[in-house]
């Protein structure tokens, strides 16, 4: 998707945009060759989309288009290959900053003829707002819903919505797909250490039941944490969040190496790093923001999409692999393997993640 976070201060509205050039405003041959120039030629290279960007996507305060100024822009790609793969976003970052403070209402408006990957989320903070205000446009929906900036505009902006803005079937449905899709996202393809913890699940042992006892296990956990993280109960930096997540997987492909049954205590760390699993979740959805008038509904549609990710990963795995789960050969050629892979990669993350 492409994510729009305002943080409107008094005296100043900073506006950060992420978005996936090659996918939409230029060819990905074009991205890469931005990506490899020198940060000085960079500009010159994006300049027609940076322009494209600025003239079609506007910030509308109390009805007016703001002025807004790009103080810097980040770019990033792996390859060539992966900008050209739509599951792979390589997101350029815009930072815009619109030195008159805000109005009482802010919309984003997208032109018609403006291409972008859908759906488009702005995230709006405000001091008067204890919550973030999130609002969803589409393809077919480009002009957003307002976002108050008064404490008195926002408590009634449910009324003004519903006044204003009444629900058709499709605006209905809209924020529902687009929760699912951001927790799916955050399994497939960025969550890329909880895909090696399912792995981890995956190749414990032969039989289903097993699997789907820890599986269980592990997401009522992350669910808790996860909500109870949201909701302020829990706090836990990611700088310590991030490296024993790395060890949980380390500590789950090794232990496959050495039991080949479902004990006790094995179900038990399960659950205890599904528990800094949800913690890792709850930092990504914190950078997000949820609707704060919806924010329990969100949140659960979040947790289905992990689900729902986490379920795509076994399933693969199983047509990858599952097929041989009751082969003599399978353990020591094909379990046993992936484990030191999988402890190995882990490792790796660990380490780098408490040096940097």
């Amino acid at each position: 998707m492409t994510r729009i976070d305002v943080d409107a201060q008094p005296d100043e509205m900073m506006i950060r945009l992420e978005i996936d050039l090659g996918q939409s405003l230029m060819s990905p041959e074009a991205y890469w060759r931005a990506t490899q120039a020198p940060p000085e030629e960079q500009r010159v290279l994006l300049n027609d989309a940076i322009r494209r960007l600025n003239r079609d996507l506007v910030f509308l305060i109390d009805g007016e288009p703001a002025h807004r100024t790009l103080a810097r822009f980040e770019v990033a790609a792996i390859s060539l290959d992966a900008i050209k793969n739509p599951l792979t976003p390589q997101m350029v970052t815009l930072h815009y900053a619109v030195p008159a403070g805000p109005g009482d209402v802010l919309q984003l408006s997208i032109a018609p003829g403006l291409e972008i990957p859908w759906p488009c989320l702005l995230t709006v903070r405000t001091a008067a707002a204890q919550l973030p205000q999130s609002r969803l446009l589409t393809d077919v929906d480009r002009l957003s819903r307002p976002a108050f900036f008064s404490a008195e505009s926002i408590a009634s902006s449910r009324a003004h919505d519903e006044t204003i803005w009444p629900m058709g079937s499709w605006d209905r449905f809209a924020p529902w797909v687009m929760w699912i899709a951001v927790g799916f996202q955050h399994i497939v393809p960025k969550g890329l250490d909880h895909i090696l913890f399912m792995l981890g699940l995956f190749f414990f042992s032969s039989g289903w039941r097993p699997l789907l006892i820890q599986v269980t296990g592990f997401t009522i956990a992350h669910s808790a944490t996860l909500a109870l993280s949201m909701y302020g109960v829990v706090r836990v930096p990611p700088s310590v969040v991030e490296p024993l997540i790395a060890l949980s997987i380390v500590y789950v492909a090794l232990d496959n190496l050495m039991e080949n049954k479902l004990v006790r205590w094995r179900l038990a760390v399960v659950v205890l790093f599904g528990l800094l699993h949800g913690l890792g979740f709850a930092s990504v959805l914190s950078g997000i923001g949820l609707p704060e008038g919806e924010f329990l509904g969100s949140l659960v549609l979040f947790n289905v999409g992990v689900e729902l990710g986490q379920l795509s990963v076994l399933f693969v795995a199983f047509l990858l692999v599952g097929w041989y789960r009751r082969q003599p050969w399978y353990a020591t050629n094909v379990a046993q393997p992936a484990a030191v892979a999988i402890a190995g990669t882990g490792a790796y993350w660990f380490l780098k993640r408490i040096a940097f």
